[in-house]
């Protein structure tokens, strides 16, 4: 995971004036009981063993690079990169001690400063739909330092199936869809399979795997996104009060529902003709 917990746009002011607030938010996010049940089908497409090395791609605080860490054994290595250097020092506090085949470093998913070939695996979750640059080309690249017959495991959201109980549907659905046109490559979790298939990986697999985001969870995702679409003029005030206002009645009766669906995709890149 990396840059912002399910792709949610932090405040800006939140971000500058409490950086504590952003690491907060990235082990808010992972508890998340969805995002929990994950990890493992993410293992099971890596197809571990001892010895490998494995590449992170949006590392976030780190916690995937030392499961991982664990599972390839001290003659394998886990490279986790995040463009975050308050996330980067921070996975690198929390692996100190722990006597694990693991490093963390600053870098551009764009451009990785690794050879062709140089990794065994590579992981990256929820992080092209907020990552800078084209899918295409951070798939490609991720593909790029892949050794023949490595494996490539991808899971993203796809904010356009964000599901809300609690409001006015047709203003929710407008909530949805400004929320999905926000987010940077808000729909790119319904096209890995085609990613991975141009990228040339074969015996592509997809697995939906849906993601339930509860109240308090919820406020912290959409607020920052509407307060700026007010501003934008997208929504009028009135609208954005009386939608929360719906949404935390239907909280306070047990009613109010959300989730997100997301895919795994795992691809393997060919042998050497």
């Amino acid at each position: 995971m990396s840059a912002f917990e399910l792709g949610a746009p932090l405040p800006a002011a939140t971000a500058g004036t409490d950086p504590g607030f952003v690491l907060r938010f990235f082990d808010a996010g992972n508890r998340l009981p969805g995002v929990r049940a994950l990890k493992p089908i993410m293992l099971e497409h890596l197809r571990l063993h001892r010895g490998q090395r494995v590449l992170e791609v949006g590392c976030g605080t780190g916690d995937d690079v030392c499961t991982i860490a664990r599972r390839v054994g001290p003659s394998g290595h886990v490279l986790g990169i995040d463009a975050s250097p308050l996330a980067v020092a921070e996975a690198t506090r929390r692996s100190q001690g722990r006597n694990l085949p693991v490093t963390f470093q600053v870098g551009d998913a764009r451009a990785l400063e690794l050879p062709d070939g140089a990794v065994d695996r590579c992981r990256a979750e929820r992080l092209l739909m907020h990552a800078q640059g084209e899918p295409t080309a951070l798939v490609g690249e991720m593909t790029r330092v892949l050794r023949p017959e490595g494996r490539l495991v991808l899971f993203e959201l796809d904010w356009d199936t964000l599901a809300i109980d609690g409001a006015d549907r047709a203003l929710t659905r407008r909530v949805v869809r400004s929320y999905s046109d926000g987010v940077a490559n808000g729909c790119v979790g319904r096209t890995l399979p085609r990613l991975l298939r141009d990228a040339g990986l074969r015996d592509v697999e997809t697995v939906p795997h849906a993601v339930e985001i509860p109240f308090d969870f919820f406020g912290w995702v959409l607020s920052g996104h509407l307060d700026a679409a007010l501003t934008a003029g997208s929504f009028t005030p009135e609208e954005l009060i009386c939608w929360w206002d719906e949404i935390d009645a239907a909280h306070a009766h047990g009613c109010f529902y959300a989730a997100i669906l997301g895919f795994v995709a795992a691809g393997t890149k060919p042998a050497l003709a």
